[in-house]
């Protein structure tokens, strides 16, 4: 379960920046929210795809204060993180018809 979360870790996060500019909290509280709770992503999940995603030019990053000390640092979805996420949701229903298919067979071939 653990390997499947974090490979669609970043396809989430990804289709959420491409709602709207978003930062950590954010992410994980509308993640857990969404999926009525099936999904609960942790600060040392989120942050090192969120940087992953900066490293590879797919995000930015900016800061707004809040208060007279503090700053929020909020995600910025790219172009080039725009096609990823193209690509991701093209492999993720791909993928997902297939596993569909698979556990729907009630018999299997005789020639195997």
């Amino acid at each position: 379960r653990s390997n499947f979360k974090m490979g669609t870790v970043e396809m989430i996060v990804l289709f959420l920046l491409n709602k709207h500019d978003l930062y950590g909290y954010q992410l994980t509280t509308l993640i857990k929210t969404l999926s009525d709770g099936d999904m609960v992503i942790t600060e040392s999940t989120l942050y090192p795809t969120l940087y992953k995603l900066l490293n590879n030019g797919y995000i930015s990053d900016y800061e707004e204060p809040i208060g007279k000390r503090r700053v929020r640092v909020y995600y910025h979805l790219e172009e080039a993180g725009k096609a990823r996420l193209s690509d991701l949701l093209t492999d993720y229903q791909t993928i997902t018809i297939g596993i569909e298919k698979i556990l729907s067979t009630d018999t299997l071939p005789e020639e195997i």
